[in-house]
């Protein structure tokens, strides 16, 4: 007598399968969870070391001064994403920067409010998203490198930009939208500091002949014409080798009154006799 294969009941293979998806969604929240601590890790040992390096303190001396202007929220571009990768560590350091630029700039009590802080790229995975909201980090969404995506509503007279890596397509349309008062999406507001490449620094990484050298120096002409001036940010202790990053710099708007005694200072420097070098580091905030 043949036999016969008789069929799993289906309450048998419906409970087989949620027994396979909760034994996948197991593992996979281990696996999530093992990533969320080693980010943690990672961060508690960048944060640790940029603390006591000369870096912490040069950020301290230019965030902290009388004149700086109100900032009640700051938006990172271009961090990429947190996994691991052979960009990992510069990375992570380049997120500790950001939360210390943030703990300089704590609000007042008359504020009523906390700094709000958010993070936009393209490449962030979802364990991304949970560590930096961990961090009390808000992500911002956008569909791509070359676009200011939530951002762009986001930013205001009161919002410092955090950019420690962008295309150049994307700092022109940054620059652009904060210059000129008709655009709608940034509300015709000047974003008031600007944390990001040197681009003193990164005009030199091309031939005078080249569109990206050209367009550098649109940036450099764009900052100019904006009222921004330069600060170059150093400081050794914290970058090693193999995750230095491209310079940094940071570009502060000022205000009228500080544009004119800028000019007067400089006019005075110039009536002295001091070399030309001498006055443009005289007039930088």
């Amino acid at each position: 007598m043949r036999h016969t294969i008789k069929p799993q009941p289906f309450e048998g293979n419906g409970a087989r399968s949620h027994q396979t998806k909760s034994k996948s969604a197991s593992r996979k929240h281990a696996g999530s969870s093992r990533q969320l601590d080693q980010l943690s890790r990672l961060y508690d040992d960048a944060m640790d070391l940029f603390n006591q390096s000369a870096l912490a303190a040069s950020f301290e001396d230019m965030l902290n001064v009388k004149n700086r202007p109100r900032i009640t929220r700051l938006v990172s571009l271009g961090l990429g994403s947190l996994l691991d990768s052979k960009d990992q560590q510069r990375r992570i350091k380049q997120l500790v920067i950001f939360m210390a630029i943030a703990s300089h700039l704590t609000l007042t009590m008359a504020d009523n409010g906390s700094l709000a802080l958010y993070a936009q790229d393209p490449t962030f995975t979802a364990i991304d998203e949970a560590f930096l909201n961990n961090l009390g980090i808000i992500v911002l969404k956008t569909p791509s490198s070359s676009d200011l995506g939530d951002a762009g509503q986001m930013i205001n007279e009161e919002t410092l930009v955090y950019s420690p890596f962008l295309t150049i397509a994307t700092y022109k349309l940054l620059f652009s939208q904060s210059l000129h008062t008709s655009t709608q999406s940034l509300s015709g507001s000047k974003i008031p500091i600007l944390v990001s490449d040197d681009f003193n620094a990164l005009k030199l990484k091309w031939d005078k002949r080249t569109s990206e050298h050209r367009d550098v120096e649109t940036l450099i002409k764009g900052a100019k014409s904006g009222n921004y001036r330069r600060r170059a940010v150093n400081g050794e202790g914290f970058w090693a080798e193999s995750d230095r990053p491209f310079p940094l710099a940071i570009y502060w708007r000022q205000a009228a009154t500080q544009q004119k005694r800028g000019r007067e200072h400089e006019s005075c420097a110039s009536a002295m006799g001091f070399p030309r070098e001498n006055q443009a580091m005289s007039i930088q905030v």
